[in-house]
């Protein structure tokens, strides 16, 4: 026994130290929805949907590195960085002045945004390197200076916090995780050519995925302007759910790079996916029955329509968290052809928010519908594809 809870220690450790990291973030917008209005509050997630979206620049950085150091794979990585460093650049700035002109956004507000995503950038590359040697307390410590630099900001400053102020609060998060990162472990290894496939592949990948659980972030101020707050809350509790998920993805990634040419790793897939099909299922039970009645504890009593919503969004994230994972086998074994049944995916999932929109409840089941119905298709159609492609690499 002694001998198994040492091997396995770190698997057994890490999802309860991402809880509470999640509970810390919680605090930050435990904070700000209680000092912001409702209507302010939807807004900063407004701008926080955006950063998301940006963030998977560096996020997929992060996985290809984690990726290819666990396959002993070379790559150059400065220059990588570089040319990396100065596309985002061009893409942020036409963002910074066409944003304001289709979206509530300010100028102010989006630059603070732009240089969070420059130092997540940096900061991505030293993360792949501490997580592809699997030193995951060392990646939730920075992790832990990120979150905590910012609740802490928050705290002291809350009867002067804004929505500039809290989007501050999130760079300079940001800007201590990356001091630290160098002190933690230095740039990777530069050597071979520079190679961008893996990392055009993730990025590729996190758009779509990320597009999952931002659109209706976005689409919320537009369709139900006066319930943005309450659904931001409920929000909330359901991206609780795929970060947990993904926070286990970080544990997996490098032994499934590892695994990716052996036999075994099928029946370990197999095993993983019925363990998140357990947790999942735990999951819903305890949000149905269970959450309802914390949101006005946790939040105040201005959310009560975020307790109802709260029980159809944890179905739209375990359908997320479902094809995220269909993502993560596949990002480990090199293929692309699944790429094409996510966009299918997305289009069905636009379809639903614009023309399914009765009610915010009609709004969340088809979302639910659209992504428990995929995660579902992509089980049986995946695997198949992966042993097509697997016989022709041997012709």
């Amino acid at each position: 026994m002694t001998g198994f809870l040492n091997r396995h220690a770190v698997i057994l450790i890490f999802p309860v130290l991402d809880i509470l990291l999640n509970i810390v973030n919680y605090a930050y917008h435990l904070l700000l929805a209680r000092q912001l209005s409702s209507v302010d509050y939807g807004f900063l997630n407004g701008y926080l949907a955006l950063l998301g979206l940006l963030l998977i620049i560096g996020s997929a950085l992060q996985w290809t590195v984690t990726r290819d150091l666990s396959q002993h794979l070379t790559n150059h990585y400065r220059v990588l960085r570089n040319r990396l460093l100065a596309v985002v650049g061009v893409i942020l700035l036409i963002l910074l002045y066409v944003l304001p002109n289709l979206l509530p956004f300010t100028r102010i507000n989006l630059l603070l945004v732009v240089l969070t995503v420059f130092f997540h950038i940096l900061l991505s590359f030293r993360r792949g390197v501490i997580q592809a040697q699997e030193r995951f307390y060392a990646l939730n410590l920075s992790y832990y200076v990120e979150s905590l630099t910012k609740v802490m900001a928050t705290w002291f400053l809350l009867q002067y916090t804004n929505v500039t102020l809290a989007l501050t609060f999130i760079l300079i998060g940001m800007l201590m995780a990356y001091l630290v990162s160098l002190l933690q472990t230095p740039f990777p290894e530069s050597t071979g050519p520079t190679r961008w496939h893996g990392l055009t592949h993730m990025i590729h990948t996190q758009v779509v995925m990320t597009l999952f659980f931002t659109l209706d972030s976005l689409l919320v101020t537009r369709f139900f302007p006066t319930f943005a707050g309450d659904y931001s809350v409920a929000l909330r509790f359901g991206q609780l759910l795929l970060f947990v998920a993904l926070s286990l993805s970080q544990l997996l990634l490098p032994r499934l790079s590892s695994l990716n040419h052996q036999q075994s790793f099928h029946i370990w897939e197999r095993k993983l996916y019925l363990f998140l099909l357990s947790g999942l299922a735990c999951a819903v039970l305890f949000y149905v029955t269970v959450v309802p009645y914390l949101i006005p504890w946790l939040f105040g009593s201005g959310y009560d329509l975020a307790g109802q919503y709260v029980k159809y969004m944890v179905l739209v994230y375990a359908g997320i968290t479902l094809i995220q994972y269909e993502a993560l086998v596949q990002f480990s074994l090199h293929r692309t052809s699944y790429l094409k049944w996510f966009w299918g995916i997305l289009v069905l999932l636009v379809l639903s928010l614009m023309f399914v929109r009765q009610t915010v409840e009609i709004w969340l089941t088809g979302q639910a519908v659209v992504l428990l119905g995929s995660a579902f298709v992509l089980r049986f159609i995946l695997p198949k594809q992966r042993l097509i492609a697997k016989k022709e690499e041997h012709l």
